[in-house]
């Protein structure tokens, strides 16, 4: 399927993705022909037919809703979206950049990240995150709002996006939850095996925001020790770490730990849920009170240097 335009954009070059359903696209405005003029990304699902693909659809038109309605600095904006030659597609930022998986060599080296920087990375992301559970719509008439009760279902490294200057994304809400998403479209069981919390695979409990929680725990810990957390050679095992393991004692584990990160690695990496955070929100704050976020804000420079010699390695593999 041959496609050049989607509306009044002109579709510039394919991007790789990691999903067979989907495409994705650098676009650009069609009365822009320069390439100066700022990027998009399009987000293409392909035609298709049947149960399975009434299924996607339903996860795709849910995203494109969120994305509509959510306004956030660390979460890309949709620019418009539509359906051309059977294929549904929304339109948002493109952010020139590398995701947080492969700055942490999950596809090659692995290797770890300051602590200043990782409290940077972590609280952009706890505060789209707390913006994210919190979200509700607002009747402009009445001014009732209503919760959404928006849950990601999928924080792992590949889905946090980092770009050239220094900013964090929270992408890829395919397969999140809200109230919008009607009950017999929702595959409970969706998510990244390494970042799932215990209870939604001992128990086969629906996500909640505590398991967002351990999500955003399992992230932090593998940007300060460089090494995956739960990833082993197959599902199994990867369950099997992620219901053996005991994090009583962070610092053991990870030197140099001040006691409030410590502190934040220990209680969302917990089995029990009810002994983690009670929101992103409190996630944010205990962030904010560690030592490392003096230097966290100094950071995004640092961060943003680590971000364009990735990229431009992956350039120059790409062109060999």
């Amino acid at each position: 399927m041959e496609l050049r335009n989607l509306g009044t954009f002109r579709l510039v070059r394919p991007l790789k993705a990691r999903s067979t359903t989907h495409r994705m696209v650098l676009a650009r405005h069609a009365d822009d022909p320069d390439d100066l003029a700022p990027a998009y990304l399009v987000k293409i699902l392909l035609p298709g037919q049947g149960d399975e693909y009434k299924l996607l659809r339903a996860n795709f038109d849910h995203e494109i809703e969120l994305l509509k309605r959510l306004n956030h600095p660390s979460i890309p904006s949709a620019h418009g979206e539509g359906e051309q030659d059977g294929a549904r597609y929304v339109i948002m930022d493109y952010i020139d950049g590398v995701d947080l998986a492969e700055l942490l060599g999950h596809y090659a080296e692995p290797r770890a990240l300051s602590k200043e920087t990782a409290v940077y990375i972590m609280g952009q992301l706890a505060d789209a995150l707390d913006y994210v559970h919190s979200f509700a719509d607002v009747d402009p008439e009445t001014e009732r709002s209503t919760p959404l009760n928006i849950l990601h279902r999928d924080i792992a490294p590949s889905n946090v996006l980092l770009s050239r200057t220094g900013n964090v994304l929270l992408t890829d809400f395919n397969t999140a939850y809200s109230t919008l998403l009607a009950p017999e479209h929702d595959t409970v069981h969706v998510g990244t095996r390494a970042y799932m919390a215990p209870e939604r695979i001992v128990a086969a409990a629906p996500a909640t925001e505590k398991t967002d929680l351990f999500a955003m725990a399992v992230v932090l810990w593998e940007i300060l020790k460089g090494q995956r957390c739960f990833k082993a050679e197959d599902d199994l095992r990867t369950i099997d770490a992620i219901v053996r393991f005991e994090i009583s004692h962070p610092t053991k584990r990870v030197s140099g730990l001040s006691p409030k990160l410590s502190e934040i690695v220990r209680r969302n990496l917990d089995r029990d849920p009810g002994r983690r955070y009670t929101g992103a929100r409190q996630m944010l704050q205990r962030l904010a009170q560690a030592p490392e976020a003096a230097a966290a804000e100094r950071s995004r420079s640092h961060l943003a240097d680590l971000v364009a010699q990735a990229a431009d390695n992956r350039a120059a593999a790409w062109e060999r």
